[in-house]
């Protein structure tokens, strides 16, 4: 099931603007932070440029915000990097905030998302 509208708009605002916080303006032509929608999912991707590849992009999966639409809460997703599963759960509570989870991103005091 797609995402609700009202869901989107909201992930992409608030998504947006801590995308665009994060990384500052003079670093643009450097690395990027983008967001991809799914259909019960926002993936944060981080894209630099292919050295090997002049004007290409490198994308890497950065974090993904699953939506439960039966609950209305968010759950955060960390890369897997192996094994069969692509993305594993992140040890947050579902939340109907998804500010509380865009935080924990950023802080990363695990070093899962930003290594």
């Amino acid at each position: 099931m797609a995402l609700p509208v009202l869901v989107q708009h909201l992930a992409r605002t608030k998504l947006g603007a801590f995308c665009a916080r994060r990384i500052p303006a003079h670093a643009a032509g450097e690395v990027r932070l983008d967001i991809e929608f799914g259909d019960s999912h926002v993936t944060l991707v981080e894209s630099r440029p292919d050295a090997r590849t002049p004007g290409a992009w490198l994308h890497l999966p950065v974090a993904r915000f699953r939506y439960n639409g039966a609950s209305g809460t968010w759950t955060l997703l960390s890369p897997a990097f192996s094994g069969k599963e692509s993305w594993r759960p992140f040890p947050a509570p579902p939340t109907r905030e998804l500010e509380r989870l865009i935080i924990a991103v950023d802080e990363d005091q695990s070093g899962i998302f930003w290594g």
